[in-house]
């Protein structure tokens, strides 16, 4: 739902900044709202927005009608205090931040100031929403550790986590796509305009703030950039197929499509075509990129099957073990595993989400 409330605010910005069509500021607005009720880190279409607005008005060398912008002012802001409270169905509406009872530090400190008798217009639950995510950030319970390229990291991000996330998850010839498609969007200059103001600028502040998080959690933070940049991977496909046979068509769908259909429902341990062999995809990923429980059910019967096999063993043992990636690679108890960790090299991924060792015989010192 974030996902695709997402694209449709950049959609109706497009239709009304570049086509110029004013019924999608209205659509647009609406989107927008509508964004805000499925996931927070939709706020930042806020300024996205901001950004591709502003730069639209400088590029069109047109002077700025002062009446019509208070009107689109009030408008959207109607809109987004309509929708927003309707979606929380209007759950303590009017509020002031002194009669909130807030678990961050960063909401606490708020009430101190000015306006913390000034009433929100916003429902208490989704206000609560922000409070009790920063509080996450700032307490780091039950939070998992960020892990990248074997390294572990607490309360500190790496700047380059969804850059690998992208290399290593992304199939192949979506990668192709997007990376061709990109650059000729902006070596066209008919369409390089509209690729910076609605595409470029978006996906580099997405990327930016995500990449400075001192949370990231996974793969999944990235559909809304990728799903921006597979439409000009459409464009380019349909104005590339239009010289070729119909046929031409479908089989460029099969051939984006193979992924999706080889790793049938085990998608989130996906990997692409160049990460072989899986069984070292955990070298560079953890967390929700690779498992997210999705396959309890089968591992248990796996282990009915092969009784043989010992389950995350609470102590250094010998024989064959089988151990949850994330359990591995530390980002819960970064020393439960160590030992198998620093030691032993996996002989086969199962399921996709966990690993299977041989310990003939255990190292000096356990």
């Amino acid at each position: 739902y974030s996902t695709l409330a997402f694209v449709a605010v950049i959609y109706h910005l497009f239709q009304w900044l570049i086509k110029k069509k004013s019924i999608h500021f209205i659509y647009w607005s609406i989107a927008i709202a509508i964004a805000q009720c499925c996931k927070i880190n939709n706020i930042l279409l806020y300024p996205i927005s901001l950004v591709s607005v502003i730069a639209s008005y400088f590029l069109s060398n047109q002077p700025i009608n002062i009446k019509k912008t208070i009107i689109q002012a009030v408008t959207f802001s109607l809109l987004q205090l309509l929708i927003i409270n309707s979606a929380f169905l209007f759950d303590h509406t009017g509020l002031s931040l002194n009669e909130f009872t807030f678990e961050s530090s960063f909401f606490r400190n708020l009430q101190n100031g000015w306006a913390s008798s000034v009433p929100i217009p916003f429902p208490k639950s989704f206000i609560d929403t922000y409070d009790l995510t920063q509080f996450e950030r700032e307490s780091f319970r039950g939070t998992a550790q960020n892990y990248l390229l074997g390294e572990l990291r607490s309360q500190k991000g790496f700047w380059n986590y969804y850059f690998v996330c992208w290399f290593v998850k992304t199939p192949l010839l979506t990668q192709l796509l997007i990376l061709v498609s990109a650059g000729t969007m902006l070596a066209k200059k008919q369409y390089r305009q509209t690729f910076i103001l609605l595409f470029l600028v978006p996906i580099l502040f997405m990327l930016f703030l995500l990449s400075s998080s001192t949370v990231q959690s996974g793969y999944r933070y990235l559909l809304p950039v990728l799903s921006l940049l597979m439409v000009p991977a459409a464009l380019l496909i349909q104005t590339s197929l239009q010289h070729f046979p119909r046929f031409a068509s479908f089989a460029a769908c099969l051939l984006i499509a193979v992924p999706a259909l080889t790793c049938s429902f085990n998608y989130i341990s996906y990997t692409s075509e160049w990460q072989v062999p899986k069984k070292n995809a955990y070298r560079y990923l953890s967390d929700s990129n690779l498992n997210w429980g999705q396959r309890h059910e089968k591992i248990q019967q796996f282990l009915e099957e092969n009784p043989q096999y010992q389950f995350e063993p609470p102590a250094p043992v010998t024989g064959y073990i089988i151990v949850d990636i994330n359990n591995l690679t530390g980002i819960i108890n970064e020393n439960k595993f160590n030992w198998l960790r620093d030691n032993f090299t996996p002989v086969k991924s199962v399921e996709g989400c966990y690993l299977l060792y041989e310990v003939k015989k255990l190292p000096t010192g356990y």
